[in-house]
């Protein structure tokens, strides 16, 4: 049995290695050797295994249950997703994230429940176009803390991928100036390093069995960035700045 599950896994390293480069290099994991083979200490049985041969890993983010901090995530799909076009991988993943966290390790869907994509994941100069249907907004609980991080478990999620740069979501057809009332919501949004965990959850295929992974994320300082004593950060836009909304400088609707 373990020399049929030792084939497998060598089968699998070889697929990822030389038929495999130009979609890991699309998911942005080509670089980090550990995340390119992160079941090596998930414990397994042989038809798991065997599914390991058609899949690919991709990464999505979750809030915490205090909503402070996104948490990753890695999950399956299948190859066949993975070989298409990087606005179907895209679409693939959100579809993804409204299906919520794997409930073995706990963390919290950032997308109301009921929410449909509308329409494929657009994508044009590095931004991906995200149209939400109205439940994205009308089923939304929300507060600031959890507008944030549903904002940015969507941004930091498709980010991974090395073609999306930023993301501009849209509900129902229609840009909106506010979401749900306390961040600009008609520019593009940037990835935020700083909002990201150490945790990491790493379901095996259909077992979602949830394996912790120690990986801390630096912010980068924004030297435009101003806090006045209210504590709030101070628009960009009034900063004179770049119009575009990361999780590190956010503009707040006044």
């Amino acid at each position: 049995m373990r020399k049929v599950v030792s084939i497998v896994t060598l089968c699998l390293f070889i697929l990822l290695t030389f038929s495999g480069c130009g979609i890991l290099q699309k998911l942005g994991l080509q670089k980090t050797d550990d995340e390119l083979h992160p079941v090596s200490s998930i414990v397994m049985g042989e038809d798991e295994a065997k599914k390991l041969t058609d899949r690919v890993p991709v990464h999505l983010y979750f809030a915490n249950d205090d909503n402070t901090k996104l948490m990753k995530e890695i999950r399956y799909i299948q190859m066949s997703d993975a070989k298409q076009s990087t606005s179907h991988l895209a679409s693939v993943i959100v579809r993804e994230l409204i299906t919520g966290s794997s409930k073995e390790k706990g963390f919290k869907a950032t997308i109301p429940a009921g929410t449909k994509l509308r329409s494929p994941v657009a994508i044009k100069d590095g931004v991906a176009t995200i149209d939400f249907s109205k439940e994205f907004k009308s089923k939304h609980p929300g507060g600031k803390d959890a507008e944030k991080m549903t904002i940015f478990s969507i941004v930091n999620s498709l980010t991974e991928l090395k073609d999306i740069q930023k993301v501009k979501i849209t509900i129902d057809g229609k840009v909106q100036k506010e979401y749900m009332g306390n961040y600009q919501f008609d520019v593009p949004f940037s990835r935020s390093a700083g909002l990201i965990g150490k945790d990491t959850a790493a379901p095996a295929p259909e077992a979602k069995k949830a394996t912790p992974e120690a990986k801390k994320a630096t912010p980068a300082p924004k030297e435009t960035e101003k806090k006045p004593a209210d504590g709030k950060t101070t628009s960009s836009e009034e900063e004179g700045g770049s119009s575009d909304v990361s999780g590190d400088d956010i503009e707040f609707l006044e």
